[in-house]
């Protein structure tokens, strides 16, 4: 038998038992509808515990799920990072041999000189510039792992193709009728 239904059982019992008068009866009515009552608030109490819990697992899950994702971005930024620094390596060996080899044009052909401060000028700015950027990835992952910054990395803007021309709203040229005549081509 249900809790509501043992309830109204128990109601009624002592509905009957107060319009007889036995009194001996409505106690134990009224005994059993308490019991009911005490039943009924400790199991609300025990479902208020339950649904507590539930919403501290659930937060616990979203935070386990947050921690997780802010761990691979930090990772994907490191990764960043080392690519940054191999293809900065790679460029700084190209751009010595580039030099090398502009520098022995220069005497030949002087329009080469440009090309070669040009490599002198990167052989000198890019280290400098990527050991830079590779402390600002990795303070950024470090805020991403801290919770201050975004849990994942934007994305590139798609390549924007661009809108077709417009056609001008007024056309390049006036058309205007023209009379001939023989008087005028004679005229000429």
């Amino acid at each position: 038998m249900s809790w509501s239904k043992r309830s109204r059982v128990t109601r009624a019992a002592a509905k009957q038992a107060a319009l007889t008068g036995d009194d001996a009866e409505l106690d134990r009515a009224e005994a059993a509808l308490r019991a009911a009552q005490d039943r009924n608030t400790t199991l609300k109490a025990a479902l208020t515990e339950v649904d507590q819990q539930l919403e501290a697992l659930e937060r616990t899950k979203a935070e386990i799920a947050d921690r997780k994702v802010r761990a691979e971005t930090a990772a994907e930024i490191e990764l960043l990072v080392r690519e940054l620094t191999q293809v900065g390596a790679e460029f700084n060996s190209t751009a010595a041999r580039l030099s090398d080899h502009t520098a022995r044009a220069v005497p030949v052909v002087f329009d080469a000189l440009g090309l070669d401060k040009f490599m002198a000028i990167c052989r000198a700015e890019v280290p400098a510039a990527l050991e830079l950027v590779s402390k600002l990835l990795r303070a950024h992952a470090d805020a991403v792992v801290a919770g201050t910054a975004p849990a994942k990395l934007p994305r590139p803007a798609e390549a924007s193709v661009p809108a077709p021309a417009q056609p001008p709203k007024e056309p390049h040229f006036k058309y205007s009728p023209v009379k001939q005549s023989l008087k005028g081509l004679m005229a000429r």
